[in-house]
């Protein structure tokens, strides 16, 4: 067995979270600081995971088998951090032990990539390079599966005796074959957790401030985890079924979406109108004051000189971009080319990452809410790859079994805010008949 250290940008984030603005603190924080982006190596016999198991009886521990390249599994750790784990940070009665194993082509120099997903000084995490610990757990649960993916929970008096790990208190999972009511939800996950917590005591007595805020939180943002097993069809189906299925998505003939638009603190009205095979019109303004560009499917018409809110670089290549079901639909049959670039932690969403270029050579990378579907950030790149333009969606919710996003920022490649669209109404007309898969166009 021995311990890894990854000392990267990560940990000095993580350094900077713990100390004070002046960058003072004791070397025994310090220290402790770059231990949360470390993990150890443990041999088949799992001797030193029991040990450490067991050194934490009279706490409550979590116990949770993951692959460091299962995009599936990294949002389960992602959505638990987010929900109570990075919150319980000083809190001495919670300590979670996070065991990695070769699955979906998984190898100890993937772990490094993933530590800030998870990382605290109460969390600690291991390499299993013979993947053992699922088929103990597959035996001590008696199921006919292999464990991973499976988070657990263990009140204050379990002990780990023996070769086979003691039966969790509270388990769930990610694993279709088992039990549909087990399968991982981070809220219910939370409150068992907390219910076992209250066994302990409360959490004032157990406080013990190794930490000045959130550091995991912090250090997680913005992480990027290269290498994922999941296909991108993956993050492509997720997409389409967030938008209501393909079907539904099809039955769609124009959207109008009304609202405003804020740059340099000057809000005007914004009305934006698409229709299947008839393009799409931006009007900004009121009255005679308003200002209209659009995008007739083959060229783009757009005022010169008018202050419209969002630079006319911009405007331009998001109407000559624009695509009615939105570029990621049926990106083969339209001639796009697609690949997968891992996961983005982007705020508290876990997001699927995809490099878009449409046929018209205009280049995107996007994130894909991995829950939802949403794109919840499109980027703009140029050929060099660099950013030019990124755009970040919020406040989604559904239209018509539709889900849009009500909030728009806009920033330049600098991350430079330009403007703000906020939507508050949206109108969707539909054909009024049946769609059948066999007659539908693009």
């Amino acid at each position: 067995m021995n311990r890894k250290h990854v000392l990267a940008l990560a940990a000095s984030v993580l350094l900077l979270a713990a100390c004070g603005q002046d960058g003072s603190n004791s070397g025994a924080e310090e220290s402790a600081v770059a231990d949360y982006l470390s993990y150890e190596v443990v041999d088949q016999d799992l001797e030193k995971l029991r040990s450490d198991f067991n050194a934490h009886r009279g706490q409550i521990r979590l116990l949770f088998i993951s692959g460091p390249t299962c995009g599936i599994c990294l949002r389960g750790m992602a959505d638990l951090n987010d929900e109570f784990i990075a919150a319980s940070q000083n809190d001495g009665r919670l300590e979670t032990f996070v065991i990695y194993v070769p699955v979906l082509g998984a190898k100890e120099k993937h772990v490094s990539d993933v530590l800030p997903l998870l990382a605290g000084p109460r969390i600690h995490h291991y390499w299993e390079e013979s993947g053992i610990i699922g088929r103990l757990y597959q035996k001590a649960m008696d199921t006919e599966l292999y464990m991973w993916d499976v988070w657990m929970a263990y009140r204050p008096d379990a002990v780990w005796e023996g070769e086979l790990p003691p039966y969790p208190d509270f388990w769930m999972h990610q694993l279709g074959p088992l039990p549909r009511e087990l399968m991982l939800d981070a809220s219910v996950f939370a409150v068992e957790t907390r219910k076992m917590m209250d066994l302990v005591g409360d959490a004032e007595s157990f406080a013990d401030a190794l930490v000045a805020r959130s550091a995991a939180e912090q250090v997680a943002d913005g992480l990027v985890i290269p290498d994922i097993a999941q296909p991108k069809g993956i993050a492509i189906g997720t997409h389409i079924r967030g938008r209501g299925g393909y079907l539904n998505l099809k039955s769609i003939q124009s959207i109008e979406q009304r609202g405003t638009i804020t740059a340099e603190e000057e809000t005007s009205d914004l009305q934006i109108n698409s229709q299947r095979g008839q393009g799409i019109s931006r009007l900004v303004g009121s009255g005679e004051q308003v200002s209209e560009a659009g995008f007739n499917g083959n060229t783009v018409s757009l005022p010169d000189g008018d202050d419209r809110g969002l630079p006319a670089a911009l405007e331009r290549i998001l109407l000559e971009s624009f695509e009615f079901d939105d570029p990621v639909v049926e990106w083969k049959d339209k001639g796009h080319q697609t690949r997968k670039i891992g996961m983005h932690k982007h705020g508290n969403v876990l997001a699927w990452g995809l490099e878009l270029i449409q046929a018209s050579g205009t280049r995107w990378n996007l994130l894909i809410d991995s829950h939802t579907g949403d794109i919840v950030k499109a980027t703009i790149l140029d050929e060099s790859g660099a950013p030019v333009y990124v755009m970040v969606m919020d406040d989604f919710y559904d239209e018509s079994d539709f889900r849009f996003p009500h909030t728009i920022e806009y920033y330049d490649g600098a991350n430079n805010l330009l403007a703000v669209e906020k939507i508050d109404e949206i109108v969707i007309s539909r054909t009024g008949v049946e769609v059948v898969p066999e007659d539908l166009t693009h």
